[in-house]
């Protein structure tokens, strides 16, 4: 019984990720929130690109159901899958000086992975590593 539950409730989950990655949000106009990182979980294997296009190098893969953290959020190249389109890509990870991106299509929550609308990455104000 108690498996029942929990594949019930995972299917649930699952759908309302779905549903709720599909929804569309405006985009805010602000820079870089200084609150980030924020927690975030996928709910698909995710590939990390060096860049917010699935044409930029592969630099590595967030296992499904892996809770991680997201800096921003930034519209990039449209990702298609699960018949979801999403254009929102998250900067998950700043390795070895540079930027590690995943596309929010592969994450729970609304079209932003619900990272706030203000923390929208822009270029001139991206978060950088710290020297160690």
């Amino acid at each position: 019984m108690r498996i029942a539950k929990t594949i019930t409730a995972v299917a649930l989950a699952a759908a309302g990720v779905l549903t709720g990655s599909a929804a569309a949000a405006a985009a805010p106009a602000s820079g870089w929130d200084p609150d980030a990182p924020y927690a975030v979980t996928t709910w698909h294997y995710v590939n990390q690109r060096s860049c917010p296009s699935s044409a930029c190098a592969y630099l590595g893969t967030i296992p499904a159901w892996t809770r991680t953290i997201a800096y921003c959020w930034y519209q990039g190249e449209p990702v298609t899958d699960a018949g979801i389109t999403n254009d929102v890509w998250l900067l998950v990870s700043l390795q070895d000086g540079g930027q590690w991106w995943a596309s929010a299509v592969y994450f729970q929550g609304d079209a932003y992975a619900n990272l706030p609308g203000h923390a929208a990455c822009r270029d001139h104000n991206l978060p950088r590593p710290q020297a160690a």
